[in-house]
């Protein structure tokens, strides 16, 4: 495992990363969003034809908008669990140093007045660690549960085309532009979403324990 130092700076720049990844993916999310919106003028303007590419408008509009609501609030999550893993590397470190003191000091009299303030650090690194522990697996939860919910925007990419066919020639190439959009933008969220799960999958592994 990596020293408190080098976890908390290992979780510092994976926290970073992840933004980044996340931000990324939710300007996608936004561009489907206004994709949607121009699916929904184009498919009023086709007519009962394109009724049905229509309805799927909303659900590629409501895909976007989880994207962006969901990468918002793991992101906080993510700054969340920043300042835990300070907290934990500062406190395993304080726990280190006063037990060095302790056998330094084995023979002075105020040697047996350490052991009860290490307890208490130790006890508190631990908790926070517990703490810690939960917020990341709490975290690729989050990013599982994303994961799930764009796999629909391939399907909903999928019936776009089957409803673009029957829009008519005058509009079916258009729709299909879109969809092909809405199956190209997921792909991308899909690409930052799943990097931000191995970062974090990584760095559950080799921070600070």
């Amino acid at each position: 495992m990596a020293n408190s130092s080098n976890g908390k700076t290992s979780y510092f720049v994976v926290a970073a990363e992840v933004a980044a990844e996340l931000h990324k993916a939710t300007m996608v999310a936004k561009d489907i969003s206004l994709t949607a919106s121009n699916a929904r003028a184009l498919a009023l303007r086709a007519g009962h034809g394109a009724a049905g590419f229509r309805a799927l408008t909303d659900f590629i509009d409501e895909l976007a908008n989880k994207t962006v609501n969901a990468s918002g609030e793991i992101n906080q999550r993510a700054m969340s669990v920043s300042r835990l893993a300070s907290e934990t590397a500062r406190l395993k470190d304080a726990v280190a140093r006063m037990n060095k003191a302790q056998v330094r000091a084995h023979e002075a009299a105020y040697q047996q007045t350490l052991a009860p303030v290490i307890r208490k650090t130790d006890n508190a690194y631990r908790d926070v660690q517990n703490d810690y522990d939960r917020q990341i697996f709490k975290l690729i939860a989050d990013l599982d549960e994303l994961a799930r919910e764009l796999r629909t925007a391939t399907v909903l990419a999928a019936m776009s085309r089957v409803e673009a066919s029957a829009s008519g020639k005058d509009f079916e190439d258009s729709l299909n532009v879109i969809a092909n959009n809405v199956a190209q933008a997921a792909e991308k969220i899909q690409a930052h979403v799943k990097t931000s799960q191995r970062l974090f999958t990584n760095v559950r592994h080799a921070t600070i324990h």
